[in-house]
């Protein structure tokens, strides 16, 4: 309702009705309706049937009543008028006060601001499915990732022990060819958990001291030997006065390199492939170096360099070169986390050149020891060494059996939970336990913490405790350590990289 302020601020026109109470006209104005005198209020609006319940309440005859908001047609035209009745005696006066233009524009204001009430209501119900549908995604594919890992790693881990054996050239033949496929899917895979990271915003950038001069050298040896496979050139350059050793992300480094020459590679059946690695500037601890891989192969062309970068982009539709389009997109992201930079330029049937700069550090010493990787041998003893592995794949299990009892010097007890583990270590002492995170009933971390917190026998509580996992990411080993493990082991793994690891727990163990 508007107050009697209101109507003096909004200066509304005003009709004065006197009326009996038998409802007739007794006199009126024409400011807003034409009603004439004599005639019956009651067929002017239904609303003024309220006039016949003042006579007979004595409670109200006395007072003024006020009702905002009533709407009035008089043939083609409306109003909406506040009423004032004010009973006196023999007669009721009316006054109406037209607030038509001031009703309609609050109404605006209110549809306005309902509106706006509905559309950020519609964008947080926008934003809250996206958050939903982006957890979904993620969670999909951690799983994916750990129900793919876990048969990958079993048949790289049987190809790599049937290698061992005396086998044909045929038969060899087959063998590299499982493994290389095997390779590619689970490269494909860490493309997924990548793209996936990176749209998340939880792939993190880590600052570690790394042998440059031995990353550019595994590039030289592996690329090399494709090269021959491929009957072109392979060249490399390295600028003199490089660091050996770098501060920055190796692995990411890495990803992006390697990415590109795969790609110079895929592309190019003849002439050479050239990597160069160059200075940019050098201040203080800080460095930019320029890496430029350049090939004779397709080329892209003029129209297609804009889109290069998109994810699922490829140009080349002969399937016999593989890949998802995913490669470029990632290096591009990449590139861009590590505050870097990347440019291409092209021409078909003559070639494609890529130059990357990317920032890193070092450390300023006059003289740097190389660390090497420490050798480790098992305690001598009579006996053999007893695991425990806590696994709930059958074909994993069986593996790391094969692997473990190859060796000649271990026993291997297997429990499928980590309820289960628990039991057996309360009823046999174990050199080791090899404890995968994703155990039914009570998880490999849990377990961990069950076995470091809850025995007062020291030989429990301190057995060595190696994880692994197909749900693999940049944190797991930190998450590892934290629950209490020793070390960590991702899968798919090299059983070398498996059997030095359970040599050096033990063998730490036995110094202590």
């Amino acid at each position: 309702m508007v107050d009697a302020k209101d109507k003096f601020r909004f200066n509304p026109q005003v009709q004065v009705i006197k009326v009996s109470y038998d409802g007739i006209i007794q006199e009126t104005n024409t400011a807003l309706f034409n009603w004439s005198k004599g005639k019956s209020i009651y067929d002017a609006h239904p609303f003024f049937e309220i006039l016949k319940t003042i006579e007979d309440d004595n409670s109200v005859k006395e007072q003024e009543l006020n009702f905002p908001c009533i709407h009035i047609e008089e043939g083609n035209s409306e109003r909406i008028c506040d009423l004032t009745i004010k009973p006196n005696g023999k007669e009721i006066s009316i006054f109406l006060y037209d607030y038509t233009d001031k009703y309609k524009d609050l109404n605006h204001i209110a549809q306005q601001k309902n509106e706006s009430i509905l559309l950020a209501r519609e964008l947080e119900l926008k934003n809250k499915y996206l958050l939903e549908k982006e957890e979904f995604k993620n969670s999909f594919i951690a799983n994916i990732n750990h129900e793919i890992r876990t048969p990958l790693t079993s048949i790289l881990g049987f190809v790599e022990v049937l290698e061992k054996t005396q086998l044909t050239f045929e038969q060899e033949e087959l063998a590299r060819i499982i493994k290389r496929e095997s390779h590619h899917l689970n490269a494909l895979i860490d493309d997924m958990i990548d793209i996936s990271k990176i749209e998340s915003g939880s792939l993190k950038i880590v600052q570690e001291r790394f042998a440059f001069r031995e990353l550019i050298d595994g590039f030289n040896e592996s690329y090399g030997k494709l090269a021959k496979e491929k009957e072109i050139k392979f060249e490399t350059n390295i600028e003199d006065g490089i660091q050996e050793y770098l501060i920055g992300d190796r692995t990411r480094v890495y990803q992006i390199l390697n990415n590109v020459l795969n790609n110079a590679f895929k592309f190019t059946e003849e002439g050479k492939v050239s990597f160069k690695v160059s200075k940019n500037y050098q201040r203080t601890n800080k460095l930019s170096l320029t890496f430029k891989i350049e090939d004779t192969g397709i080329g892209i062309l003029e129209e297609n360099l804009p889109h290069l970068f998109d994810r699922f982009t490829r140009f080349n539709r002969d399937k016999q070169i593989s890949g998802t389009g995913l490669g470029l997109a990632i290096v591009k992201n990449l590139v861009d986390l590590l505050n870097g930079e990347i440019k291409v330029t092209s021409k078909p049937d003559e070639g494609t050149t890529f130059i990357i700069k990317l920032p890193f550090k070092f450390e300023v010493t006059k003289s740097i020891v190389e660390r090497k990787k420490k050798k480790y041998t098992l305690p001598k003893s009579k006996k053999k060494f007893r695991i425990l592995l806590v696994e709930d794949e059958e074909i994993t299990q069986y593996l790391i059996m094969k692997i473990l009892i190859s060796q000649g010097t271990y026993f291997v007890d297997i429990a499928i939970n980590g309820e289960q583990a628990i039991n057996y270590i309360e009823k046999r002492k174990y050199d080791l336990i090899l404890m995968d995170l994703t155990v039914s009933k009570i998880d490999g971390f849990k377990a961990t913490q069950m076995i470091r917190n809850n025995y007062g026998d020291k030989f429990i509580s301190e057995i060595p405790i190696i994880g692994f996992s197909g749900k693999a990411d940049e944190h797991a080993r930190d998450k590892c350590i934290r629950a209490g493990m020793d070390d960590f082991i991702a899968k798919p793994f090299e059983q070398e990289e498996l059997l030095y690891k359970i040599v050096k727990q033990i063998a730490k163990k036995a110094a202590e």
